[in-house]
């Protein structure tokens, strides 16, 4: 059995947002094909984390920084990081104004992490090396490219110098800075670069030509008793219900901020359907006043996105900005929902994916376009046949992980 060390600083066993989904879908991908993965956990584990992973039966190594002084000069980087990675805490309203300082790559070179890392490659003897976005590349400074005895890989998860200029153009701070040049930097350490979607695999291979590059997507990972939520939930005789379901970061607050402003009491006013905003974006419509709307229900995070899926009838995807793979659009595709978007959500999709959503990107358009879908049953039933055509189709694991695994096994 190959054995994977994976690097990460995130907790994606919580499956709070979309990297948390998409890193936990990859795990269990590598696991069932017979890969043994351990992870290194960059970051102090909760007594629930534990619990969890031990649940799990999720191998973690914890990193363990020694000393006092070593201690206090840590302090700063594990907030920075729980702050980047992690949800803020439902009982508070505001989030640490430190959150909004950006972090660099230098920020990740954390005293002593090399170290270990360098003891646990001794130790383990893993076969592959994967890191969970390139803020992690300074661990491998010691394995030069060409004399390592495990190869490196990279989920890049998003190009995140595109990101932050995307998030600059909507006057939005990003959670690193970070240039092209950096990022360019850090991408030539790994042996293979996993792209999240063809347009920026093609940048990626222009930036690190000397590396292999693969398309990795999204594969919704279901519950083993996952119920079928694919089906017109409420009938005929009741209103739809429409669903968004998000995390607490900049791109989705004002999304569904835009859409509440803009679009909703148009949508209220000439139906009678109730929208459902589930996850911790919640607390960032609490923060811009947006939470207090008639028509709305707010849910808070839920564990299992089946019970999301389960609720509603169709979607809405109107986040503007921000780069990686569109999850929330390969979810509402995995589930069978028909969806509303806006173009910005289709990016690095299929032509037949996008073919079986709704793209408008105006207030007014998407506005009518919600209308119609809530009193036309004929369309929704049309765009859920083809919903599940693409479901069927593209998302299956082996579609969604063949070249990784391929590359993997080679």
């Amino acid at each position: 059995m190959k054995t994977i060390l994976f690097v990460t600083d995130q907790p994606f066993w919580r499956r709070e947002n979309g990297a948390h989904q998409r890193s936990w879908s990859l795990v269990q991908c590598l696991r069932r094909n017979g890969f043994q993965v351990t992870a290194f956990y960059l970051v102090e584990m909760t007594h629930s984390d534990e619990a969890i992973c031990r649940q799990l039966e999720l191998p973690v190594v914890k990193f363990h920084p020694q000393g006092t002084r070593l201690r206090d000069r840590f302090s700063r980087s594990l907030r920075r990081a729980f702050a980047t990675f992690s949800q803020p805490d439902p009982s508070v309203e505001t989030q640490d104004p430190s959150a909004r300082n950006p972090a660099t790559l230098e920020t990740y070179r954390w005293p002593l992490a090399p170290t270990q890392f360098k003891s646990l490659v001794k130790s383990l003897r893993p076969d592959f090396v994967l890191c969970n976005y390139v803020i992690w590349a300074n661990l491998l400074d010691d394995f030069p490219v060409g004399r390592r005895r495990f190869q490196a890989l990279v989920d890049t998860h998003d190009l995140l110098h595109v990101r932050q200029q995307q998030f600059a153009t909507y006057d939005e701070d990003h959670w690193i800075a970070i240039s092209k040049e950096e990022e360019s930097a850090a991408m030539a350490k790994f042996d293979l670069i996993i792209a999240a979607q063809t347009e920026e695999a093609e940048t990626i291979r222009s930036m690190a030509p000397h590396s292999d590059v693969v398309i990795v997507g999204h594969q919704t990972e279901l519950s083993a008793d996952a119920p079928q939520v694919d089906s017109h939930q409420h009938g005929e005789s009741m209103p739809p219900r429409i669903g968004f379901i998000g995390s607490d970061n900049a791109a989705n607050v004002d999304g569904i901020a835009w859409f509440l402003q803009h679009c909703w009491p148009e949508i209220h006013r000439r139906t009678a359907a109730e929208l459902v905003i589930a996850g911790s974006v919640n607390q960032g419509l609490r923060r811009q006043r947006f939470a207090d709307r008639p028509g709305v229900r707010l849910r808070g995070f839920l564990p299992n996105l089946e019970d999301f899926y389960a609720d509603i009838d169709f979607a809405i995807n109107p986040v503007r900005f921000g780069s990686g793979i569109k999850i929330k659009s390969i979810e509402s595709l995995s589930f069978g929902k028909p969806l509303v978007t806006h173009s910005h959500n289709t990016h690095g999709l299929s032509a037949a994916a996008i073919d079986s959503m709704i793209v408008v990107d105006d207030a007014n358009g998407f506005a009518e376009a919600v209308i119609r879908l809530i009193h036309d049953h004929d369309l929704r039933g049309k765009l859920t046949k083809r919903v599940r055509q693409v479901r069927e189709s593209q998302l299956s694991e082996d579609s969604v992980y063949a070249d990784l695994l391929a590359w993997l096994r080679r």
